[in-house]
């Protein structure tokens, strides 16, 4: 999920660059521990500290990758963004309201003219671990079409689950508590009616932490204070998705780790892929992939850019140029609906399970490749369509990686040494958690 706040309205506010109690100001990136890293770990070598969240991806029109938050006091959860393409942690506090009913953009002092209450919302005051403290926050995504704030943060013991029955608790994390949240939203009814609204209801970035003088990350960064306190080691992260659920409307689980590489999460060899980034550029970017279907290749526009790596976002987005579209669907054998939609020509139980479409991504080092396959299956996410139409999560236009790909692709991430790395995924089983004898520091 793309938060348009980075340069204009988050680096100028210092809310965003705010600290509270005795934390250390974040380290510079050339500070970070550089250790050694080998394709597999000696038995001798202890397993590097990590820091493990179980994932969950449901079937719906508005769903992304999540992972699955605890709320104090009781049995329930909220599904938490688990977000590559942006940098903070937040989450919906008590009292929180959701304002929307214009058709303007909103800005901070202009909300909507209806507002209700937001749930679910983290229940700190039910922690015997929890602690808040003053912090300004204020953060913007998908063009400011959604606006979120709030005036302090919380200090915490979380616990963090999927409908797989995986679990973790992580101590001494902040997130900042949102308590007004703005979105550009029409009020159909006329009468602010809230009925089918949805809304985020907190969001963990995972982005690469930035701290220099043209750009600095909006915080609280969970990866860099981890980083800062010892958790973690280095400011590394991984990421995969088990194999596919049986039914097509079952939740798709997998994980995440802060720390360290899980190399038994992925088949065949993992690459690292030509990364298009620098040091104020917000989240991975990668070079544009080779695309094809059932051999038959996909005519992609080059002028679309790097291709950005986006978990919180619903829809994959291939670089196809509007005057391609027709030939796209007649090599994909996809249609394009009524309503100007990729579609697959049938019910959404017709779509093959042996179909893929294949990313072929230029690594790092000239002359390597690697080959991601997702299963077209994979896209039917969608739960409203046209009729004897099946609706997918691809878009046309720019270049986007999202909840879709990550069901196919073990991703990897070494920020320090600016490497992004992918390989086939969707091969552990339902459930894994990660593999302490197969995790490294660092890419191999």
């Amino acid at each position: 999920m793309f938060p348009q706040a980075g340069l204009a309205l988050l680096t100028a506010s210092a809310a965003v660059a705010a600290t509270t109690g005795n934390r250390p100001k974040p380290g510079l990136p050339s500070l970070f521990p550089r250790l050694d890293a080998k394709k597999t770990r000696s038995s001798q070598e202890p397993a590097p500290p990590t820091v493990y969240f179980p994932l969950n991806f449901r079937y719906g029109s508005d769903q992304k990758i999540t992972t699955d938050l605890v709320i104090p006091g009781t049995n329930k959860t909220m599904p938490v963004c688990f977000d590559q393409g942006s940098e903070s942690f937040w989450i919906l506090g008590p009292g929180a309201l959701y304002n929307w009913g214009s058709e303007a953009l909103p800005a901070p002092g202009r909300p909507g003219p209806c507002n209700t209450s937001a749930t679910p919302v983290y229940e700190y005051s039910a922690s015997p671990d929890a602690d808040t403290a003053p912090f300004p926050y204020i953060n913007a995504y998908a063009g400011f079409s959604k606006i979120v704030s709030g005036d302090s943060v919380v200090d915490d013991t979380m616990t963090f689950t999927s409908v797989a029955g995986q679990k973790s608790s992580i101590a001494d994390i902040r997130a900042a508590l949102v308590d007004f949240y703005m979105v550009r939203y029409p009020d159909f009814s006329g009468q602010c009616d809230p009925a089918g609204l949805t809304y985020d209801v907190g969001i963990l970035g995972t982005a690469p932490f930035h701290y220099n003088n043209d750009y600095k990350s909006s915080e609280p960064h969970l990866r860099q204070e981890l980083l800062e306190q010892g958790t973690i080691k280095a400011p590394v992260q991984s990421m995969w998705m088990d194999k596919r659920p049986q039914g097509i409307e079952d939740t798709y689980t997998g994980g995440a780790i802060f720390g360290g590489i899980d190399l038994s999460k992925f088949t065949g060899p993992l690459v690292k892929v030509r990364s298009l980034q620098d040091d104020d550029t917000l989240g991975y970017n990668v070079a544009q992939p080779v695309l094809s279907i059932r051999g038959k290749k996909i005519k992609t526009d080059a002028s679309a850019g790097a291709c950005f790596v986006d978990s919180g976002t619903r829809n994959d987005e291939l670089p196809v140029a509007y005057a391609d579209t027709e030939e796209f669907y007649e090599t994909t054998g996809l249609v394009e609906s009524p309503e100007g939609y990729v579609s697959w020509p049938g019910a959404c139980e017709s779509v093959p399970s042996n179909v893929t479409l294949d990313m072929k991504f230029p690594g790092a080092t000239n002359g390597t490749f690697v080959d991601i396959k997702v299963p077209l299956k994979n896209y039917v996410r969608w739960d409203s369509g046209e009729e004897g139409l099946c609706r997918l999560n691809i878009n046309l236009g720019e270049c986007t990686l999202a909840a879709p790909f990550s069901t196919a692709a073990f991703f990897a991430a070494d920020d320090e040494r600016g490497e992004v790395a992918f390989a086939q995924g969707g091969i552990s089983e339902r459930g894994s958690e990660p593999s302490e004898d197969s995790i490294v520091l660092r890419i191999p």
